[in-house]
């Protein structure tokens, strides 16, 4: 599960105060927003959230403020009302090398009865799935294999 981890992820009710938090309270500061940033699910739908991206060394942290679409999966972990601001730690991810990997990681969860919340896609080739490990570490787990005009654009984030 923790092989080739690359990225901590929170999720928030306001990704602007988030980024404000994170760069004060932690010193991150270079930090890029992105405003409706959209993905695509497995069937056909779409995640639309409004994300803020960085990395401090090697690792990447994001923060996620679901917008609309299939965002439960974010959502879930936030205050009813949408005005209350939050700020919570929602997955780790890891990297997989190889689409021939993903699938296997994938398969292999199903296959254990682990909920797979989204499977979905990003860019000309990349892909990502979260698997709900709530109840085994209190977190989900994201995997993701990235695609090159992905890597492209991970090239680009603000390093701290």
């Amino acid at each position: 599960m923790f092989k080739n981890i690359m990225q901590l992820a929170w999720v928030t009710t306001d990704v602007r105060q988030a980024v404000k938090q994170f760069q004060e309270g932690q010193g991150i500061e270079n930090i890029a927003i992105f405003d409706g940033f959209t993905l695509s699910t497995a069937e056909g739908g779409e995640v639309v959230i409004d994300v803020a991206l960085a990395y401090v060394g090697d690792m990447q942290f994001e923060i996620i403020q679901p917008v609309s679409g299939e965002v439960d999966l974010y959502r879930r972990h936030l205050p009813a009302d949408p005005t209350e601001y939050a700020l919570r730690f929602h997955h780790i991810c890891s990297r997989l090398d190889s689409i021939e990997e993903y699938e296997q990681v994938l398969s292999d969860y199903r296959k254990r009865g682990v909920t797979v919340e989204v499977d979905g896609s990003f860019g000309e080739g990349g892909r990502f799935f979260y698997a709900d490990t709530r109840g085994l570490v209190d977190h989900y787990q994201e995997y993701v294999y990235r695609d090159d005009a992905t890597k492209e654009f991970l090239n680009t984030l603000p390093r701290n």
